[in-house]
């Protein structure tokens, strides 16, 4: 009884931090759990909207707000990946939600193979999400990106995004200063590696 009170009061404690933070202006990085997930995916989807990248695999789908959604089922779909593979997530609050989001992963990069491997029982909301084209399209570029990954051991910074309504807070910014501190602390990485399309 004493432990479920205990997380309560810490839940209600962070509650109260993210707001005191937005109201501040600070940004805090925090790994973002399972539970985060879901926010996670709405503010990248909104924040990929107009994307070089994101529009070649779903280029049938010009209406703002239906591509928003798409890609927001896609980014569920790879954070229940990078849940299952262990993979570090984290994001951004403000206003008490998370408002960006980061997907990376350590040394073991997958592949396209044991990407489908792993996120086999979310098949149909891929597919729902971006076709069987995009699907086919999404496996293509992750292969192409993973055959240019460096062959030094290092973190990978897969997806990293802010809502459109958070950005230009330096939110992005902040995440990547987490990564690059994530990065120094391991003796066994030499870097963070990362692709960009704008």
């Amino acid at each position: 009884m004493r432990w479920r009170a205990s997380l309560r009061l810490d839940k209600q404690r962070r509650e109260v931090n993210n707001c005191r933070m937005a109201e501040n202006g600070r940004s805090t990085v925090s790994v973002l759990f399972p539970e985060h997930h879901e926010e996670a995916a709405v503010a990248l989807g909104r924040a990929f909207i107009n994307d070089p990248t994101f529009k070649a695999i779903l280029p049938e789908v010009t209406e703002p707000v239906e591509r928003a959604a798409r890609l927001a089922d896609l980014f569920r779909v790879l954070l229940s990946i990078e849940r299952k593979t262990g993979q570090p997530v984290f994001g951004i609050f403000a206003d008490g939600r998370v408002v960006g989001a980061a997907i990376t992963e350590g040394r073991q990069v997958q592949g396209a193979l044991a990407m489908v491997a792993t996120g086999v029982g979310a098949l149909p909301t891929l597919i729902r999400a971006i076709g069987v084209g995009g699907i086919y399209r999404a496996l293509n570029m992750v292969s192409v990106l993973t055959e240019n990954h460096p062959k030094q051991p290092h973190l990978y910074l897969q997806v990293l995004g802010v809502d459109p309504a958070y950005q230009k807070r330096h939110f992005g910014a902040a995440m990547l200063e987490h990564l690059r501190t994530q990065a120094l602390a391991r003796p066994d990485v030499e870097g963070v590696y990362l692709e960009t399309a704008t």
